[in-house]
């Protein structure tokens, strides 16, 4: 009984939470459109000067060529930011060469990320049916995806964050400082490099316990004293 509560109360927040996403990504494009043009033209390979921006469903740039290959829905990503297909959206071209980012991996991060923003959708709305039709709880193949989803959003968090940071470069500051220009002249490249593998296995660490954790609650439920405790509160 506990768990179908649970189940019940985490198909909710995650019916409206994935749903959220789409509202939040559509903002943030905008933001980025207006303020990281470039990056902007990296999401999507779009290097044409000023043309209608398509969005690809996947793909692989070829940044030699200056080409996308892949399946794409023409002039979608110029829709999504004015509501129109055909308005003109600044590409690769319009800036230096050597302002622009890694644009195969910012390319290939997004869509990761937002492939899996959109599988969460599909898993929670199907979940959601699969508990209004009463058959949730016998689907076992269906509940132990459930269970593995949960590592989903860590992915695209780190997906976002990837194309987040690398999607700026070459600037520290966008713009105003170049990434090159931003080496500390005390701390050396092995000090960095030691701090980035003792965060790595502090965060390991952290995520080893929450999945036993996590895996500990799934099998055994709340502690005695947890449900004692619920008892007299709901009293």
């Amino acid at each position: 009984e506990f768990s179908r509560a649970s189940i019940r109360f985490a198909l909710i927040l995650a019916i409206i939470a994935s749903l959220g996403q789409l509202m939040t990504g559509h903002s943030s494009a905008v933001g980025v459109s207006k303020n990281q043009p470039e990056k902007l033209a990296s999401l999507e390979g779009h290097f044409e000067a000023e043309a209608p921006a398509d969005m690809y469903l996947f793909g692989w740039v070829n940044e030699e060529n200056e080409k996308v290959t892949g399946l794409k829905i023409p002039g979608f990503l110029s829709f999504i930011l004015s509501g129109k297909n055909d308005t003109k959206i600044p590409g690769l071209r319009s800036f230096p060469r050597m302002d622009w980012p890694p644009v195969n991996i910012v390319f290939q991060a997004y869509h990761f990320m937002v492939a899996i923003g959109i599988m969460l959708i599909a898993v929670s709305i199907i979940s959601g049916f699969l508990y209004w039709r009463g058959t949730l709880f016998n689907a076992r193949k269906w509940l132990i995806l459930l269970i593995f989803s949960v590592l989903a959003p860590q992915i695209a968090n780190q997906l976002g964050w990837i194309t987040a940071e690398v999607g700026r470069q070459p600037w520290i500051v966008y713009r105003l400082l170049r990434t090159y220009k931003g080496v500390s002249a005390t701390v050396s490249a092995e000090l960095v490099l030691t701090s980035l593998i003792l965060f790595t296995l502090i965060y390991f660490l952290l995520f080893a316990l929450f999945i036993f954790l996590l895996d500990r609650k799934i099998k055994y439920g709340p502690g005695e004293e947890e449900v004692v405790g619920q008892a007299r509160a709901d009293i």
